[in-house]
């Protein structure tokens, strides 16, 4: 009789416990969740000039993963960060302005204790360096923009704005299409659709469309022209039309010390078309930009 009450009570404590200890996890889970201090971000190297790397709108930090066997990890410590709605700071929500990327950027930035840094963005988040750079000059060393979106956004008609925001939300052949046409159509069909299964896995279409409406009718350009720190703007040469002359227009007008230069063989994503000539041409633009460097 005793055995079996104390066989009954072993079994009601054991379920209790692992109550317990299912609504324990719960709860530190979304304590974790909850108390994000930080976007999320992934260190490379260990070298004392410190670089941000910062994302594109259809992809997260990993983008650049094809860059990273051919890095300079002795001189250069790169921190990849994810945006947030983005890679391991999908949960994180917010407004998704340009204000918000580069308050976040800068946090992250003084918790990792970088002095002065260099910037690295790309597309979306080409415009999100300027912005942080016009607003800590002191600390910026330099910025290279790639194939980046200008700090005067680019809106564009209600057709073309449509067609983007169902690329945003779920519409996979339209974020196909922006991806071949931002390569000139070179690629096979898999390329894209890869891209987009990575982006909606790794992003949520909130922070998607919220981005879109930022980089496309955010307009800091009178706040950033004349700015003397060093930029290097890299276009593709298979990016979309014109994007050259949108570069000169807005990059080489604005900044002194903008300096311009094309991807060859690349389209919009040199980090995954042509990542070893893009890091060539990244660590020897910031080479010349380093503590060492004579001015």
């Amino acid at each position: 009789m005793f055995q079996f009450i104390s066989s009954k009570l072993a079994g009601i404590i054991s379920v209790l416990l692992t109550f317990v200890s299912t609504l324990s996890a719960q709860i530190l889970n979304s304590s974790e969740n909850q108390s994000m201090e930080f976007i999320a971000h992934k260190q490379i190297g260990s070298g004392k000039e410190k670089v941000l790397v910062m994302h594109n709108w259809l992809g997260d930090s990993t983008s650049y993963d094809f860059m990273l066997p051919y890095l300079n990890t002795d001189d250069y410590t790169y921190v990849f960060v994810d945006l947030r709605g983005y890679g391991r700071s999908k949960e994180m929500r917010g407004t998704y302005s340009v204000e918000e990327a580069s308050s976040d950027a800068i946090k992250l930035i003084d918790s990792l204790a970088w002095d002065k840094f260099h910037l690295i963005g790309h597309s979306m988040s080409g415009m999100i360096v300027q912005k942080i750079a016009v607003e800590n000059q002191s600390r910026v060393k330099s910025v290279v923009a790639i194939t980046p979106v200008p700090a005067c956004g680019s809106p564009g008609p209600k057709e073309m704005m449509d067609f983007l925001e169902s690329a945003a939300l779920n519409n996979d052949e339209a974020a196909m299409q922006c991806i071949n046409t931002l390569t000139s159509n070179r690629y096979t069909k898999t390329f894209a659709k890869n891209m987009v299964t990575d982006l909606r896995q790794r992003s949520t279409s909130e922070a998607r469309l919220g981005y879109l409406k930022m980089f496309s009718y955010t307009d800091f350009s009178e706040s950033v022209k004349g700015l003397s720190t060093p930029i290097l703007v890299l276009f593709g040469e298979y990016d979309f039309e014109g994007s050259e002359a949108f570069m000169r227009n807005t990059f080489l007008m604005w900044y002194p010390d903008a300096h311009l230069e094309c991807c060859k063989a690349s389209g919009h994503y040199p980090m995954i078309e042509t990542p070893v000539t893009l890091v060539t041409a990244i660590e020897k633009f910031l080479s010349t930009h380093s503590s060492d460097s004579a001015h």
